[in-house]
């Protein structure tokens, strides 16, 4: 609490307007410590005599017979600073610099309601800002103490739920791939209309549930801006064919017309992160044609160059939905937030598409936002800054991958390294499509033993697992004094954090597949690990 005034008056006597020099003269000299006088009259405050000043008076030539009969209204500070005795300390260093630097040698008065209080000098001003100081620090030391205790705890809750989120993404999309592989295995049997519907909707279920894992883990991230942007050449020209081609069947299963058109970007390609774009768009794609039940949805993109190197991608989202009223639209880039309720019900969502969309955008430098009313559809947009990387060339298509081939008498052989049985037979089962078999252990060390034992061509490897994980396994069969020291491994993780593909390709393995497994993706990894394989062994030979 700061000091007032009244708290650093000092011990001082006063005299009356017609007391003589030679009084004040013995005053001073009778107390060493005595620094100032004041003269009152009927409690009025009229001077102030400080003791230097007065004694360089009395010490001039003839000062002392001059002044030692008069009275001290001769020798006095006729103007001294007075302030009330209630004023808080810092606004009288205030007031005394800005009105009054005097006063910080001459000392000043104190009064309440113009009656006298008392007086106040330098050196206890001095003292008593001192002591605020003093205070201040181990106020501002205790502060930063909690400050720091305070951050530690937050750390340690922010690792806590890193960590709580990393674990229970594993422990949900271990049972998910489950799901979803037998479910694509299921698909590719013969199956009667309604089995293929009951397929279609366990496989549909479990899309949404992967969807809503994912967007929660994307929030996470970005809340702990461990999200980091992968920038990258791509093709504007790809992107909208990717659209086209994941969201037709699903307008035409709403009899809504879907266009998508490109400005600007012929023949050119672009700096930014690909995957990030796709997401904003498909999310914002995705959400048109859910809330258009007749009509259109049209996406349009355009490039505005800003300068040489750079160009300002614009995306914009127009359909001829439901709209939104205008009390939801405040809040709905906020997580966990939609339209209404009723929309909610009827339509499904977490109300985190959005969220995320806007932190994306913002992370890589943009600005998103719509226009809407309700009953007449709406008009999302955003636009990212980019870098142009070609101008008036065309970006070579990339080379189609080849599908795994029918298993003949040099099929490749496969291990597969994982401790959940359901998953076991999922990854057998993806392979037997193709033709192809596999053996199975159930953790890092049976891994390694088998390697140890036979010539394997690839290694299917979960990284977690008991008595040896994935990595720990890896790591150990790289270190083998033999051939079977360049086995490609590829990963298959539940995992879906940052940082998983650095942590595979530092323990050694070639590739790395998420679960729920893909199994274009999974044939994709096992096509190029196997291609490398054998370009690495016809060059050692």
């Amino acid at each position: 609490m700061s000091r007032l005034v009244r708290d650093v008056l000092v011990d001082a006597p006063t005299v009356a307007p017609a007391a003589r020099g030679e009084e004040v003269y013995d005053l001073f000299s009778h107390d060493d410590d005595l620094l100032v006088v004041a003269v009152v009259d009927n409690r009025k405050p009229v001077g102030l005599v400080t003791r230097d000043q007065f004694f360089l008076r009395m010490a001039d030539r003839h000062g002392r017979a001059l002044f030692s009969k008069r009275p001290i209204t001769y020798l006095m500070n006729k103007e001294p600073l007075i302030v009330e005795a209630g004023l808080p300390v810092e606004e009288l260093n205030t007031q005394i610099v800005r009105d009054k630097p005097s006063a910080l040698m001459d000392g000043f008065i104190a009064v309440r309601q113009g009656e006298f209080v008392g007086v106040g000098t330098s050196l206890e001003l001095f003292t008593a800002m001192a002591r605020e100081s003093e205070e201040r620090n181990h106020k501002l030391s205790a502060l930063t103490e909690q400050l720091g205790r305070a951050r530690i705890e937050a750390l340690a809750a922010s690792k806590a739920k890193s960590d709580f989120l990393a674990t229970m993404s594993h422990e949900i999309r271990t049972p998910l791939n489950g799901v979803l592989g037998i479910t694509q295995l299921l698909a590719a049997t013969r199956l009667d209309k309604d089995q293929s519907e009951f397929v279609r909707v366990i496989d549909d279920s479990g899309q949404i549930l992967m969807r809503l894992l994912n967007d929660i883990l994307d929030l996470s991230k970005i809340e702990a801006g461990k999200m980091e942007l992968d920038i990258q050449p791509f093709e504007p020209g790809q992107l909208a064919r990717d659209a086209q081609t994941l969201w037709q069947a699903r307008a035409d299963q709403k009899t809504v017309d879907f266009t998508i058109e490109v400005n600007g970007a012929a023949e050119r390609e672009f700096r930014g992160d690909a995957v990030r774009l796709k997401q904003v768009l498909f999310n914002l794609i995705g959400n048109a044609i859910k809330f258009t039940d007749e009509g259109t949805v049209d996406v349009s993109m355009a490039f505005h160059d800003i300068g040489r190197k750079r160009s300002v991608m614009r995306l914009e989202v127009h359909d001829t939905g439901c709209g939104i009223c205008s009390s939801a639209q405040d809040g709905l880039f906020s997580a966990f937030t939609q339209a209404d309720a009723d929309t909610t019900r009827r339509h499904g969502g977490s109300g985190l598409g959005l969220a995320i969309c806007k932190r994306l955008v913002e992370l890589m430098g943009g600005t998103i936002g719509f226009r809407s009313a309700e009953g007449e559809g709406s008009v999302f947009w955003f636009e990212v800054p980019l870098q142009v990387h070609k101008a008036g060339e065309t970006v070579a298509p990339a080379p189609s991958t080849p599908h795994v081939e029918q298993a003949t008498a040099s099929a490749p052989r496969i291990l597969i390294a994982e401790d959940n049985a359901v998953n076991q037979a999922v990854a057998q089962g993806f392979l037997k499509l193709k033709g192809l078999e596999a053996d199975c252990v159930d953790d890092g060390k049976q891994a390694l033993e088998a390697v140890r034992a036979r010539a394997y061509d690839l290694v299917l490897m979960d990284m977690e697992m008991p008595v040896m994980d994935g990595l720990e396994a890896t790591r150990a069969i790289r270190d083998l004094q033999s051939d079977a020291a360049t086995v490609p491994i590829i990963a298959l993780t539940a995992h879906a954090l940052s940082g998983v593909a650095e942590r595979c390709r530092a323990a050694g393995m070639n590739a790395h597949v998420a679960k729920p497994i893909d199994r274009e993706a999974l044939f994709a990894a096992i096509n190029e690990a196997l291609a490398m394989d054998r370009r690495v062994n016809r060059k050692a030979a």
